[in-house]
């Protein structure tokens, strides 16, 4: 007689699978489904029946998947693998008593756990493999499906280490034991094979892995699993198939990681970007990607160089990206207003930082290095036209979703909105509640509304201690100058004088530090053009500041032109104050235009001035070396902002004196740290390379000693030991070779970037 305790825990077993369903993390089905195990699993360990525990273990490590949204993940893999572990015990010590179906589902489990140490939820690659290597030891061979599945963790784990070649010899050995009949969906492992083949450079493996699904020997459930081979067919000489595989799947929503990676870079580098927005737009629920799945840090990857080849096409703007908690979650900050530049930005870092993660997990800088290739992938040859599609409309780009978070949606609300928003202090949270009601506004068609809400939004881009914003800065002078554009009956005087005010400090800050793209700010400065009132400085703003966004090219002839158009218009006091004329001499030395630099400081230098220093070099490369002494001698103790430090140190580096370049140094250690990745200033350049030569210089006359990097102004910092000059120019060299390239990417060249990898002998810049 089979005990009745028995049978009703196989019945709530039964009802607790019903449960789980398609539920996915964090909804109501997957959490009834972990409630109703929590209660089976202390019931069945109390019932103590071993073959009803064994199952019910099984599936309760099943049901933890459900937890991830309020645990760690890193927790919940943890205590399922623990569970699947004891499962395991228990079979091994009596492999005959437990049912065929239990058993098969603890592999099908293990191999989730273990999939997810490799690709969801990253752990140390060393750890995941000796997992694997315990696994294979209790695996015995009559469990050929299991043995399959392990193998095939090994393949993925190898080739995130970046080792190809073990990698094929073990996917090798997969083919000839394959395909998987249990444990692993067959179109699956080949949909993933092809992807990784395509991240590793083997295209043709990638176009073989998927060739059994495509060609209908191995079934699927309806997935487009061909969109991975767009790239691959592309590189293999079959753009015919690749536009015919997008065309297919582009319109669609839902797309997993791979599938919108794939997407992404196949648009960006085909010219393509308007499409690409598209399906960016079909799928902006990607923009909250999983910051730990290794397919989410490619994708971050590939949305980042598509809006980034947008931006540099003038496909810009600011878009509003509703929130994903549907205005359910009163703490909810998202910021709906959004750029392409912006989140090129965001994500670019984003799949860096993970990328650096996974690579102190494997110990190889395999994937950073990867990552890094694809974000500046060159356009590939071949230019396909992608032919019409759905209407665009459809895909989100023109029609504006109303914003979840606000009540009233009519413009008396909008405005009351809009009132309530500006209430708190400066920050975030009312920069938030603004760009709602510019997001409820755009939906409506209230322009005056929208207008009303930038304008708020431009005065608290421009507070001191925003200066990090420049992105949004740069957006909100954008979008009025294009209203401006569209409604000048919205724009009186006083709107029209406060935007001018704006547009010299929004043009330093993002001049100064990376920012929107050059291409971009000429664009704005061309379009604030047709708006310059007589009798004003405007054009004279517009003027300087297109001439200095041509020295940040690093092309003499267009700061040349620039200039003499600036030189056109009536005198304006400003522009010959000091600040100004330091500013206009550092252009001309930006670009190697020396004797105009002498031109514009000789007055300064004639009176003395201690900037003179900014012409150490110049002076060098002239043949005027004991002018250049004499400057150096007179200036060095006080020399502190970054050009003048790094006129200095480059200086020593070139007359052999690096104990005096040392003591310089020490003194200006702040100019040298980098507190984040988008706040390495244009002026750290030079400073940064003049730093390198002069620390390998004091390392290799044996002057190098230890000495502790304080931060006096930032008291919440702790104090850094054990640094030396050896350890500075290791660092510097890192962030050149990091930050630098993000020049490149603004200017469109890599004169500034070159220049600087020249004075160190290393390869940083990375565009012509």
């Amino acid at each position: 007689m089979v005990p009745a305790g028995r049978e009703e825990l196989r019945d709530r077993l039964a009802a607790a699978l019903d449960l789980a369903g398609d539920g996915r993390d964090g909804d109501a089905a997957g959490q009834s489904y972990l409630a109703a195990m929590e209660g089976l699993l202390a019931d069945a360990e109390a019932f103590g029946d071993p073959e009803v525990l064994f199952g019910v273990r099984v599936v309760y490590a099943n049901a933890l998947r459900f937890k991830a949204w309020e645990n760690e993940p890193r927790e919940v893999d943890a205590e399922a693998l623990a569970v699947l572990r004891t499962c395991l015990l228990m079979w091994h010590a009596e492999p005959h008593r437990f049912d065929g179906v239990d058993v098969g589902n603890m592999w099908t489990e293990f191999h989730r756990v273990v999939d997810r140490y490799i690709r969801h939820a990253p752990e140390p690659a060393g750890q995941v493999s000796r997992l694997i290597d315990e696994l294979e030891r209790r695996c015995p061979p009559d469990r050929p499906h299991a043995r399959y599945a392990l193998g095939e963790l090994r393949v993925r784990l190898e080739a995130r280490r970046g080792n190809a070649a073990e990698a094929e010899r073990l996917w090798r050995l997969q083919l000839a034991r394959g395909p998987a009949r249990e444990h692993l969906r067959p179109d699956m492992v080949a949909a993933l094979d092809a992807s990784m083949w395509a991240r590793l450079g083997r295209h043709d493996l990638a176009v073989a892995a998927l060739a059994p699904v495509l060609n209908g020997r191995i079934p699927t459930g309806g997935e487009p699993h061909e969109v991975r081979l767009l790239m691959p067919y592309l590189h293999t000489g079959r753009a015919a198939e690749a536009v015919a595989a997008h065309r297919r799947t582009w319109a669609r929503t839902g797309m997993m990681f791979d599938e919108l990676a794939a997407h992404m870079e196949f648009c960006a580098r085909t010219g393509n970007e308007e499409r690409g927005l598209d399906v960016l737009h079909r799928n902006f629920d990607c923009v909250a990607f999983s910051f730990r799945a290794v397919e989410g840090m490619w994708a971050m990857a590939a949305v980042a160089l598509l809006c980034l080849r947008a931006s540099a096409k003038g496909l810009d703007r600011e878009v509003c990206v509703p929130c994903y908690c549907g205005g359910l979650d009163e703490d909810c900050d998202w910021l709906p207003l959004l750029t392409y530049a912006k989140l090129a930005k965001q994500l670019r870092w984003a799949a860096l930082d993970h990328a650096e993660h996974l690579g102190e997990l494997d110990g190889t800088p395999h994937l950073f290095e990867a990552v890094d290739a694809l974000l500046f992938a060159e356009p590939v040859p071949e230019r396909p036209e992608l032919g019409p599609g759905p209407d665009v409309a459809s895909s989100g780009r023109t029609a504006v979703p109303p914003s979840p978070h606000l009540r009233d949606a009519d413009a008396a609300g909008l405005r009351a909105a809009l009132r309530r928003a500006r209430a708190p202090e400066p920050g975030r949270p009312r920069i938030m509640r603004t760009q709602r009601v510019v997001h409820g506004a755009t939906a409506g068609g209230f322009a005056d509304v929208v207008v009303a809400a930038r304008f708020a939004l431009l005065n608290d881009m421009l507070l001191d201690g925003f200066e990090s914003w420049r992105l949004d800065l740069f957006a909100a002078v954008d979008e009025l100058f294009r209203l401006r554009d569209e409604r000048p009956d919205l724009f009186g005087a006083g709107r029209t004088d406060v935007l001018w005010r704006a547009l010299p400090t929004m043009a330093e800050r993002v001049l100064a530090r990376p920012g929107p793209l050059l291409r971009q700010v000429r664009d704005l400065l061309d379009r604030a053009e047709r708006h310059c009132r007589p009798g004003t400085e405007d054009l004279h703003r517009v003027r300087w500041f297109r001439a200095e966004a041509a020295a940040r090219t690093g092309d003499a002839a267009a700061l040349r032109a620039a200039w003499a158009e600036f030189r056109e218009l009536p005198e304006a006091g400003r522009y010959a104050r000091r600040a100004a004329v330091l500013r206009r001499a550092r252009w001309w030395i930006d670009v190697g235009c020396d004797e105009e630099a002498f031109a514009v400081l000789g007055p300064l230098v004639a009176d003395g001035d201690e900037r003179e220093d900014l012409l150490l070099m110049p002076y060098l490369r002239a043949g005027l070396v004991e002018r250049a002494r004499e400057a150096h001698e007179r200036t060095y103790a006080t020399a502190s902002g970054a050009p003048e430090v790094a006129a200095h140190l480059m200086y020593c580096a070139e007359t052999g004196e690096p104990e005096r370049g040392a003591e310089i140094i020490l003194r200006t250690l702040d100019l040298l740290d980098v507190p984040d990745h988008d706040e390495f200033p244009f002026d750290r350049l030079e400073l940064t390379a003049a730093a390198v030569r002069v620390s390998e210089a004091v390392a290799a006359t044996g002057l190098d000693r230890t000495w502790t990097w304080t931060y006096p102004d930032e008291p919440d910092q702790p104090d850094e030991p054990d640094w030396s000059f050896a350890r500075l120019a290791d660092d510097c060299r890192v962030t050149l070779r990091l930050y630098a390239r993000r020049w490149d990417e603004i200017a469109g060249t890599s004169v500034h970037t070159r220049a600087a990898a020249d004075a160190v002998g290393d390869p940083v810049g990375g565009r012509g």
